[in-house]
Formats: C-alpha cells, structure tokens, sequence
C-alpha cells in the first residue's frame, strides 16, 4: 500500500488453514492486490515464546511435585507475564510454592533443547503427550518435548532452549473456581525487576525499623503485638477516664421540671465507647435523660437514653432525630435508646443546648 502502516493485533486461521491477519490502519492506505511486507517485533516473540515454555515446564512441576490429578484448565501466554490454571483440591501453601519455583528454575538452568516433531495424533497420545481435552486435533499434531520429563501437544511459538527463559518468579496463587487453582508468574526481565522491586522494598522496611532483612519478619511481629497492646491499654485508659467522668456529673445535670437533664459533649472517638459512658450516666442519675454527643473527626456521633420511669412522656427517639438536625444529620430509635450522627461538628454544643429547650417545651 502507499505509505502504509498497519498494526497488526491478532492473527487466525481460517477452516482451510489460511492465516489471517486482523489489525487497524495507522497510516497509509491498503488495496487488494497490495504486497504487504510483515515486520515481527521480536522482543515481543521471544518473550511471548521463553512464556509458553516455561508453562510447560510449570505443568510438567506440577504434576511432579502436587501429583498425578493436576490437569491444565486453563493459560494466558502474554509478552509481559504467564497464567496457569489447574485442577487442585487445595491452595497451594507457600513452602511448596518454593519447591514449584526452585525446580522450574532449575528446568530453565539446565538449558534443555526444546524439540518440536510433527507426527500423527494417535502415534503422539501413544508416546505419552499430554493433550487438552478441550481441544480440537486434526490427524497430525506438533509433540513439544523437553528432556524426559515434558511432552505435551502445542502449536504455540516456543524458545529454542529452556536456558533462553533466564529466570522464573512466582507472583501470585489464587483460586479460580472449585477445585481449579491459579498461578500467575513472570520470567526473564520482568521477573528480575520484580525480584529487584521487591528487594528493595524490603530493604527500605529493614532500614526503617532499624533490623537486617533476614530478621524483618520478628521483628514485625514483635511491632504488631505492641501496637496490639498499646491499643488495648488505649481502650483501657480511655474506660477509666470515662468511668472518672461518669463520677464528676454532678455540676453537668440540669434539673428541667424536676426533671435531671445531662447533655453533654464527650471525649470518646467510636460508637461503643459512647454507648459505655451513656450508659453509666444513666446509672448515675437513675431517673433523667441523658444525650452524649462526640466528634470523630468530620462526624457526630449523638446518642440518647431515657430511664424508664420518663419513657411514657419522652421518647429518645424524637429528641436525638431533632437535635441531629441542628448538626447536619439524622437518627432515631426506640423510646429508651437512640442513636444519630451528623457531619457538623462545629454545631454540636448549639445542638445539645437545644435538648434543655425540648425537655422545657414539653
């Protein structure tokens, strides 16, 4: 074509066996008849090639290492990564993950030919090939060999030599569907920038906890089960300054119509501790109303008990969904006990002075 420039995305056969080429114009233009001249990104090749080859070694391992009943179900063969699906009853720990990785590495190290024979089906499946029963074979097949220990059916583009893959790495296992199990991995430079990625994210972990590489994982440990306790005596400290408030009420409550009123913005930043310190206020006053609010950040929490003796002439629920609106937000629950939140946290003292003017108004 004239100036043509044409980027080729996938390639089929057709039932007589012609290749087609499927692709999109980058420039130029393209007439029947028009000689096209066909450029391989070889990087691509290869690398898409050292892929396909190291699947078969990894089916080969696992077959060695799980046992008999793994079965492919499944591969993605791309330039940049591999995908391998197979039939597995369990996940595959990371102990044997190791083992997969080191023999398949070890496969690779061996620089092993990779033979390619054309023969008949029936003759391949009698040699021993492993073919996919999806698949559909005409009467002549490509056996893909290498050493002893892998032959399997394949018309895929494969490197000359295991050698040629330079390295393998293990990225990810996961499951796929029942009974079906998924390992992803990389080879060549893609797996060596990972490894070296990796490395050197552990590397900078080690230098900012102040400990070698090979002791990272005590040592995280160890940071977790502090955090764990600090957390804990976190939780403690906070229930003890509550428990110390709930005793130092007295100046908070309001007597509105002979009735204790306690409305009051506290010091806690989740909804259970607001509950905890309600209702040990509640306690305290034995017969009142008590509506805690606290800040958590951009939001209000806001929570109202009434004792049961008021429930009859006040309803927690109604006062929380009203003094909620003042902050932005809305609740509501039973007579006894409410909760609401809200995002206007500057609004909280305006809204718990509002809960004296309802208990007047009533």
């Amino acid at each position: 074509g004239t100036n043509l420039l044409l980027e080729i995305s996938d390639t089929v056969k057709d039932p007589t066996g012609l290749v087609i080429h499927k692709g999109r114009i980058i420039s130029g233009t393209i007439k029947k008849g028009d000689n096209i001249f066909l450029i391989v990104d070889k990087n691509e090749r290869n690398a898409t090639a050292c892929n396909h080859t190291a699947t078969h070694i990894l089916h080969s391992v696992l077959r060695q290492i799980l046992g008999d009943h793994v079965k492919q179900a499944g591969s993605l063969v791309a330039p940049d990564r591999l995908r391998f699906d197979f039939t597995h009853f369990s996940q595959v720990d990371t102990e044997t993950l190791d083992k997969i990785e080191s023999l398949v590495n070890k496969r690779i190290q061996e620089n092993l030919p990779v033979q390619l024979e054309e023969m008949d089906a029936e003759d391949a499946l009698k040699t021993g090939a492993t073919a996919l029963f999806e698949e559909k074979y005409g009467d002549r097949v490509r056996v893909i060999s290498l050493s002893d220990f892998s032959k399997e059916l394949c018309g895929g583009i494969h490197t000359s030599h295991t050698g040629n893959i330079g390295l393998f790495k293990i990225i990810g296992e996961s499951s796929v569907a029942s009974g079906v199990r998924r390992i992803e991995a990389l080879t060549g430079d893609a797996a060596l920038m990972y490894t070296q990625k990796t490395s050197n994210i552990v590397r900078n972990i080690a230098r900012l906890v102040k400990e070698k590489p090979e002791a990272l994982t005590q040592r995280v440990e160890k940071i977790l089960s502090e955090q764990k306790f600090h957390e804990k005596e976190i939780e403690r400290l906070k229930a003890q300054t509550a428990s110390r408030s709930a005793d130092r009420i007295e100046d908070d409550i309001k007597s509105i119509n002979n009735i204790k009123v306690l409305a009051k913005k506290v010091s806690v930043d989740n909804p259970a501790a607001l509950r905890d310190l309600a209702d040990k206020f509640k306690e305290k006053i034995k017969s009142g109303i008590v509506v805690l609010g606290c800040n958590t950040g951009p939001k209000v929490l806001l929570i109202t008990l009434v004792t049961k003796d008021l429930v009859d002439r006040f309803h927690a629920g109604n006062i929380v969904k009203q003094v909620a609106a003042i902050v932005g937000g809305g609740g509501g629950g039973r007579p006894d006990m409410a909760q609401a939140g809200g995002t206007k946290p500057e609004m909280l003292d305006k809204a718990l002075d509002k809960v004296y003017e309802l208990v007047e108004n009533r």
